[in-house]
């Protein structure tokens, strides 16, 4: 995932292309999985030493329904724009370090998309979720646990059960 900019001459626009494996691991934290690998495509500039990168990145991932757990597939296009400084000259704020005519871009873009992952990923709008008791899709069919549980049949020992009798 790097950039070899040897033959860069300082001020002029240079376009590239990078194909980067997916790595799970940045999604443990989601319950997701990458669909498909990382595309990177942009263009970079070279100013004394430092380089400048803007790029768009496509990829898909697949997430689970927050509310019942089907795979939800989301295609992804997002800007990432990064800075780099030549390792060994003075450190700048936002700018990360490069050294040897190679930038890498492996940073800047997983922190991409990472901050682009949604909060919360549902596979409709008005998807029903799971039962609460048996664990059923109510997309798919419906079940009676609702009507079984207010006869108590499912729950018999409800300490709370005495309290119906009170009024």
């Amino acid at each position: 995932m790097s950039i070899n900019i040897a033959k860069a001459n300082q001020g002029e626009f240079y376009p590239f292309k990078l194909n980067i494996k997916a790595n799970n691991d940045i999604l443990s934290d989601v319950l997701a999985t990458f669909d498909s690998d990382i595309q990177v495509e942009g263009t970079y500039v070279v100013d004394k030493n430092n380089v400048y990168i803007d790029s768009e990145l496509s990829y898909s991932i697949i997430f689970k329904c927050a509310r019942c757990l089907d795979d939800v597939k989301k295609d992804f296009c997002v800007r990432c724009m990064a800075s780099f400084y030549l390792d060994g000259e003075e450190a700048q704020e936002n700018f990360y370090p490069y050294t040897n005519n190679v930038v890498d871009m492996t940073i800047p873009v997983m922190q991409e998309i990472i901050l682009n992952l949604p909060t919360r990923v549902l596979c409709k709008e008005d998807c029903k979720g799971l039962c609460q008791v048996c664990g059923t899709n109510l997309n798919e069919k419906s079940c009676d646990c609702d009507k079984l549980q207010n006869q108590e049949i499912i729950t018999p020992n409800n300490p709370f059960s005495v309290l119906k009798n009170l009024k």
